[in-house]
């Protein structure tokens, strides 16, 4: 046993970064707010430490919500860094808390390749990264490799 029993691949993800943002729990859920308003799904979020008054946060989206986010990012006055043409790779296993080392061996082998992370969230029993997609194929053969388990 790995930890790992599944691997799945989103594609046409784009990532949302917000620098500098007020550490005001009011601003930042007023973000999501007008976000969910705008009907608009988010999946992947991460917030830095807190910096000074500030922190930043990204989040994914589907490629398709990209131009309504930066619309919407206009009318609050907040302007943010927007990468799009990502995937996400999703590892799952229902071992992961009772395991160690499964972390360190998904950045082994991500490692191997020449992808960049531009993000990672995890959970008890899921670690999600996000890539560019120019670069999917590698990544995810590596894990096949690793984990030997074939992506969804």
């Amino acid at each position: 046993m790995n930890g790992v029993t599944q691997i799945s691949v989103t594609e046409d993800v784009s990532l949302i970064t917000f620098i500098k943002v007020p550490n005001d729990l009011k601003i930042i859920s007023g973000i999501f707010e007008a976000v969910s308003e705008a009907g608009i799904n988010i999946d992947m979020v991460s917030q830095t430490a807190p910096q000074g008054q500030h922190v930043n946060f990204s989040f994914t989206v589907g490629n398709d919500d990209t131009i309504k986010v930066l619309s919407l990012a206009n009318s609050l006055k907040i302007k943010p860094m927007v990468s799009t043409g990502n995937c996400k790779i999703q590892l799952y296993g229902e071992e992961m808390p009772q395991m160690h080392g499964v972390f360190a061996k998904v950045m082994s082998s991500v490692s191997t390749t020449d992808a960049e992370l531009l993000l990672i969230t995890t959970s008890e029993v899921d670690i999600s990264m996000l890539i560019s997609s120019a670069l999917l194929h590698e990544v995810v053969e590596a894990l096949e490799r690793d984990f030997a388990v074939k992506a969804e």
